[in-house]
């Protein structure tokens, strides 16, 4: 089991089918990289971030970042995209060929990453307030940085104060168990390489 596959686990039904094909398919053309969840999405990370998927209502996300997109534009019709994503809806057999074009053109474009190449964000006094009054911000800066990112952006993305209350609570729930970012188990992974930072 890795933080991928238990992702996958716990999606809808629907997304299922999508999620196991193009996790096989990326597991084939990244051997080398590593597993993670980040901003909350299943990721594959080689000194940074490659690529990341996401299950969605009605259709599978994919962010190769924005160049591949660019670079195969000519191959995009008939896809709902935008600069870094694009969407490959249930109801259609997923686009192995395009998806393979589109890691490729990635791989061929490291300079994108590591000109946006990010660090540790700045932590709202509130988050910290609550951090500290639980006595769970040692917990929290032990973290690897791309999950203190998460963390910090996922409540902050909330538009209504009690979803960033019940995101904020959830952070300090997994925090405390020690073993868990958002809802998986991601220790044994760290064990490996959890300090690398992104």
């Amino acid at each position: 089991m890795t933080v991928i596959t238990d992702y996958i686990d716990q999606a809808p039904t629907l997304a299922q089918p999508h999620l196991q094909q193009i996790y096989a398919l990326l597991k084939q053309l990244l051997p080398d990289a590593e597993e993670r969840i980040s901003y909350g999405m299943p990721t594959f990370w080689q000194q940074h971030n490659l690529v990341h998927f996401i299950a969605n209502k009605h259709h599978l996300g994919f962010y190769p970042t924005a160049a591949p997109l660019v670079e195969l534009a000519d191959e995009l019709d008939g896809y709902t995209h935008s600069k870094g994503a694009i969407q490959f809806p249930y109801d259609r057999p997923l686009p192995t060929n395009l998806i393979t074009k589109l890691v490729r053109s990635r791989l061929a474009h490291p300079e994108t990453a590591a000109r946006h190449r990010r660090s540790t964000e700045a932590m709202p006094p509130e988050i910290q307030q609550a951090l500290t009054q639980a006595g769970l911000l040692a917990q929290f800066n032990v973290r690897p940085h791309y999950q203190q990112n998460d963390y910090l952006r996922w409540i902050q993305q909330a538009k209504r104060p009690a979803t960033q209350e019940k995101r904020l609570q959830q952070m300090l729930t997994e925090l405390t168990d020690g073993h868990l970012y958002m809802k998986m188990n991601w220790q044994t992974k760290s064990k490996r390489a959890g300090d690398r930072q992104d």
